[in-house]
């Protein structure tokens, strides 16, 4: 099953693991046309000599394919006749984790690979041959500088079977004596013994250097043959860093045939993309733009072919295409979202540059209309910047994606482009394309950038859209809808008034009530003030009229009185403006609107629905400022619908929230907002009779015993809250 996996080249769950060929479907899954070096690999393998052994290396960089290759060997080297055919030991020094551990496991890993593969006569004369020698091979195991063939004929010799007999005191034995007789019992086999040694090039230097004194060791041995695969600029790399002297020409002492692996053909390249694709969604290449194919195959062809050199760039490569894509699938033409993974895989250094400065590979964002920066000054002026990143990435084959992504981008560094596009082609050189590609951090199990879009641009789908939303993601939602929104052109938004009077009165819906009741985010703005940030985003490329129509529009709206309180807080009521992006109505309309917005306040009363509202203790401060004169007739409302004022109380007396007891209560520090509504002894009666209710419970208690004691009390125990 598991070959089967690995030549079907496995994607459990869609994702490739990029496991490597196996030797049993090696042969037959080869995409790579490299049957014909591993061939000329084996016939090395087949000439061992029989009186000394050989080293053959397999070299090729970080995910190049060098252990499908070394798996290609072994196929080839067991398709021989019993007799002749070799014993097969495996060795994997990255697995063993620790420098000192390596001579005891690599010796182990050949003897248990013989115990298992050669029960003959000649395996048990040479552990005859071995068995007087066992004493020296203990001694010598912890000598230092004693060559590793002691303990290795030690491990061959109980491996067999023949390890028995005492041990008597033994004198330090002449080595080169000893190693002498062993080589001469090795000759007696008629099998020879190939070691397989990969992935030299994941250990640390000193574990490198390690490894190759044990081959240097062993190498010369008669009848065993090693394949080492390992990357040779990182393993001379190793040795120049512990002061090896000529590292560079060190390994030609050590290995007889060095073979680097040729890189891969056109072709090869080819084949593998097309197999890279096909085992996507077929969702994913669905044509949702005109010409996507062709640009695809422009996008392989003028850069993505150079920058995806090894077999294991692609299942990078593919591997991020199946995070991005389902997020920006109809959003993003395939071949840019192809283009910004392989970015973010093979060249980090720019990925990071566009998501931080994406002025310098567009000019201008959406959300930057009034700039008086000229987009073509500013792509010019990141070309020191864009080199940079270019070069972190070490491949030539970074500016050409780049450059057929943004073309200006090529423009300003003279280079080739033929990724033109317009918006409606869905290339990310969009600007209001780049800002939804960029916005990567949405998964599938929070906010859809489409559902954003989808409520923006479709009013009859905005109820269904909303229905589909949890307390959890809401405000996520609400704070996508700016983002999305400030990437689209005025002429594909057709209701920009009715859109922001929806956002406002999503605010006071039940789903975003439950939300704000759960605390409304200690790390996040209060959601009115998140609503009126999207308003603001949305119509920040309209005229000042338009704006402030649509203001005064939502601050009048029956179903927006949240969102409305906030607008006419900051606008009409002295020293509550906060901040210089505050939104501020004219003076002008200040009456009308007020009256709107107060009368208002007075209908949700009548109709018990103002303690449904988001926030309506704010409300009810809000109105005892602007208006007084209707605060008695909203308080009597709400006295006759419930004879305990308990809602009142729990809104009108709420004061403020920290994270370590919750919710405090406490009159207004404005007497006259209290008064506006009833007296301040009218108010402690209905306190002094609540808290005779032996049933009341908390917070309302609390907040009825603040009335009565005139400080700011914790709801959630009633202990003082000023301190």
């Amino acid at each position: 099953m598991g070959t089967q996996l690995a030549a079907a080249g496995i994607h459990m769950a869609g994702i490739d693991f990029d496991v490597p060929l196996q030797p049993g479907s090696a042969l037959d899954s080869d995409q790579l046309s490299r049957g014909g070096f591993a061939e000329i690999a084996t016939s090395s393998l087949r000439k061992v000599p029989s009186t000394s052994g050989f080293v053959l290396s397999i070299e090729g960089p970080w995910g190049s394919g060098k252990s499908s290759v070394l798996a290609m060997i072994q196929a080839m080297l067991e398709r021989e006749d019993t007799r002749h055919r070799p014993v097969i030991v495996h060795f994997n020094p990255w697995l063993i984790g620790e420098k000192e551990a390596l001579l005891r496991q690599f010796l182990y890993s050949i003897a248990k690979a013989i115990k298992l593969n050669d029960h003959s006569k000649d395996g048990l004369k040479v552990a005859k041959e071995l068995k007087a020698y066992s004493k020296v091979f203990d001694v010598l195991k912890y000598i230092p500088g004693a060559e590793p063939w002691a303990s290795l004929f030690k491990s061959v010799m109980e491996a067999t079977g023949d390890a028995t007999g005492a041990i008597a005191e033994y004198k330090a034995p002449d080595i080169e004596e000893k190693k002498q007789c062993v080589e001469a019992a090795l000759l007696r086999f008629d099998r020879p013994v190939i070691v397989f040694i990969d992935d030299v090039d994941r250990l640390f230097p000193a574990e490198v250097f390690e490894m190759i004194r044990i081959i240097k060791a062993v190498g010369g041995l008669p009848r065993v043959g090693y394949v080492v695969a390992w990357d040779s600029a990182y393993v001379t790399g190793a040795l120049t860093n512990l002061n090896v002297p000529q590292a560079s020409s060190y390994l030609d002492k050590i290995v007889q045939v060095r073979m680097p692996l040729p890189n891969l053909s056109l072709s090869a390249r080819a084949k593998l993309f097309d197999s890279a694709l096909e085992r996507l969604d077929p969702k994913a290449t669905q044509s949702y733009f005109e010409g996507q194919g062709k640009r695809l195959g422009y996008l392989y062809h003028l850069g993505l072919r150079d920058l995806l050199e090894q077999p294991r760039d692609l299942a990078r490569v593919f591997n991020a295409v199946r995070m991005m894509e389902p997020l920006l699938r109809g959003e993003i033409v395939f071949a840019d979202i192809l283009g910004i993974a392989a970015l973010s895989v093979k060249a980090p250094s720019v990925y990071e540059l566009l998501k931080s400065k994406p002025q310098l590979f567009v000019g201008r964002l959406p959300n930057e209309i009034f700039s008086t920066e000229d987009a073509l000054k500013t792509i010019g002026n990141g070309s020191d910047e864009r080199g940079r990143a270019y070069a972190a990435s070490a491949s030539g084959a970074v500016g050409k994606v780049v450059h057929f992504l943004f073309p200006e981008v090529a423009s300003a560094e003279k280079g080739f482009s033929m990724g033109e596009g317009s918006y409606a082609d869905g290339v990310i050189s969009h600007p209001s394309r780049l800002v939804v590609a960029l916005q990567l951090g949405v998964t599938d199990g929070d906010v859809s950038i489409k559902a954003a879009r989808k409520y923006l641009q479709n009013a009859d789908q905005r109820k269904q859209i909303v229905a589909g939303l949890t307390p959890g993601i809401c405000n996520e939602f609400l704070d996508m809808l700016g983002q999305v929104g400030s990437t689209l052109q005025s002429d594909q938004i057709q209701d920009l008034p009715e859109i922001c009077i929806s956002i406002a009165r999503l605010v006071d819906s039940r789903l975003f009530v439950e939300r704000a009741s759960n605390r409304e985010g200690l790390f996040g703005m209060s959601i009115d003030d998140l609503a009126l940030q999207q308003i603001k985003l949305l119509t920040k490329s309209s005229s000042p009229e338009i704006s402030l129509s649509i203001y005064v529009k939502v601050a009048a709206d029956p179903e927006a009185l949240t969102c409305a309180t906030e607008i006419l807080r900051v606008s009409y009521v002295p020293n509550e403006k906060r901040y210089e992006s505050d939104v501020l109505l004219e003076q002008d309309s200040k009456d009308k609107v007020i009256e709107a917005y107060t009368g208002n306040v007075l209908a949700a009363a009548e109709q018990q629905r103002l303690f449904e509202k988001n926030h309506p203790g704010r409300i009810l401060w809000t109105v005892a400022r602007l208006d007084s004169r209707i605060c008695k007739k909203i308080f009597r409302i709400v006295e006759k619908s419930d004879g305990s004022l308990d809602q009142f109380a729990l809104h009108f007396l709420g004061r403020s929230w920290d994270s370590s007891k919750g919710h405090a209560y406490g009159l207004p520090r404005e007497e006259a907002v209290t008064t506006a509504y009833c007296s301040l002894r009218t108010l402690q009666r209905y306190a002094s009779r609540r808290l005779e209710d032996p049933a009341l419970g908390y917070p309302a208690r609390a907040a009825w015993q603040s009335v009565i004691e005139g400080k700011s009390l914790y709801g959630v125990d009633g202990s003082d809250a000023t301190r």
